[in-house]
């Protein structure tokens, strides 16, 4: 009886959102690029009031392929057509600040060592995304002056290693013996000599230098308050908002998928739109990543025992969001319906009289088992209150 349960209540998430909708696919296709996953990716769909915003967030699953790929391709294309000022990375300011250096070609510290206590674990050991930050460098190596961007990491301390490493670099040499090799103590000495180090009058250092020191006390004492890191990367983006003066920069960010939900309190995105004292209410876009038929690399450890491949550390599965058992969104058949197999498509799901306006289909999720936790949708939004563009992948290995 209880199969037969199981099979009833799968066939009527079948029924129920397994077809596509004739309206929405109507409004997809006079709406939608695909490209080749093949192709160098350039979209050419992108319009005028698109490169008007201030803020560009890419949300993505870090563990695709893909991603690396579309990160890389989107912000250059930004850059390329409005020049962006700023690229917020999803690490911290000590990882942020020697990825900057690498990029201006600083061979000081290898690349590996720069990310290897990335919170994004697979981005520390994998390949595509090594690739990415050499494709950086040399793309960066080749823009005029005018051109030329800051990464800023924004996350929550990972490397404490890093950091002291930095601190020692900026602080003048009478207080490396200060500077405690244990983390909890370093801290606690943040918060009680640091502190009253950089307030002192005769500290000849170079202005920017002082910022620094002082964005790291900051992030020094708010790691123990602070748990959550979305909250910590708004605190952070807020902060340098002000002390940098964001106002008129242009801004990119790429994250994981989540961060860039703009509904939701607790995301760096939401807290960022819903924040009256900057003016990105209306000058931001979140272009989030679905995935169909495509391929998952993960630590192990993070699965069911079930799901894990039999003595390995990592684990590299199916994974799409058309999964009736794990994950499925509403309205993603139609989505496949005006795109093809290996192909990266942009969906763009605001534009005027769009039926995406008024509904929350094609990101409500539905799942019979639970393997990562889904956002719920809250009562009153619509899909675009979420993200304004979509990219669709399909069949990325």
């Amino acid at each position: 009886m209880k199969v037969l349960k199981l099979i009833s209540i799968i066939a009527s998430i079948i029924f129920l959102f397994g077809c596509s909708s004739s309206k929405y696919v109507n409004y997809l296709e006079e709406h939608t690029e695909v490209i080749q996953i093949t192709d160098s990716l350039q979209f050419n769909s992108l319009t005028d009031g698109f490169y008007k915003n201030k803020l560009f967030l890419v949300g993505e699953v870090h563990e695709v392929e893909t991603s690396p790929r579309i990160d890389f391709a989107m912000f250059t294309q930004l850059n390329e057509k409005i020049n962006i000022d700023v690229y917020l990375a999803e690490m911290d300011l000590a990882q942020g600040y020697y990825l900057q250096k690498y990029l201006e070609g600083s061979d000081e510290l290898e690349l590996k060592d720069i990310l290897k206590e990335w919170e994004v674990y697979i981005g520390s050991i994998s390949e595509q995304y090594r690739n990415k930050w050499i494709k950086m460098r040399a793309y960066y190596s080749q823009l005029p002056d005018s051109s030329k961007f800051k990464i800023v990491g924004v996350d929550k301390i990972a490397d404490f290693g890093l950091l002291k490493k930095l601190l020692k670099e900026k602080l003048p040499t009478t207080y490396h013996t200060n500077i405690p090799t244990d983390d909890d103590t370093l801290i606690s000495w943040s918060n009680n000599q640091l502190k009253v180090i950089l307030e002192l009058k005769h500290l000849q250092l170079k202005t920017k230098d002082i910022s620094l020191l002082k964005n790291i006390q900051f992030n020094l004492s708010n790691y123990p308050k602070i748990r959550s890191r979305d909250t910590f990367m708004y605190e952070n983006f807020k902060r340098y908002y002000a002390q940098k003066k964001w106002d008129d920069e242009n801004i990119y960010g790429g994250f994981g998928f989540s961060h860039t939900l703009q509904a939701y309190e607790n995301t760096i995105a939401g807290k960022i739109k819903k924040d009256t004292t900057m003016p990105y209410f209306n000058k931001m876009v979140s272009i989030n990543t679905l995935y169909i038929d495509s391929r998952l690399t993960v630590d192990s450890s993070a699965l069911p025992k079930f799901m894990q491949d039999k003595g390995k550390k990592f684990t590299r599965f199916k994974y799409s969001q058309d999964n009736r058992l794990f994950m499925y969104i509403k309205g993603i058949a139609d989505y496949k319906k005006v795109t093809r197999p290996n192909t990266i498509s942009l969906l763009k799901l605001d534009a005027e009289e769009s039926p995406y306006l008024q509904s929350t289909r094609g990101t409500k999720v539905k799942k019979l088992i639970t393997i990562w936790d889904a956002y719920d949708i809250i009562e009153g939004t619509s899909t675009t209150d979420y993200a304004q563009y979509l990219f669709f992948v399909r069949n990325a290995d």
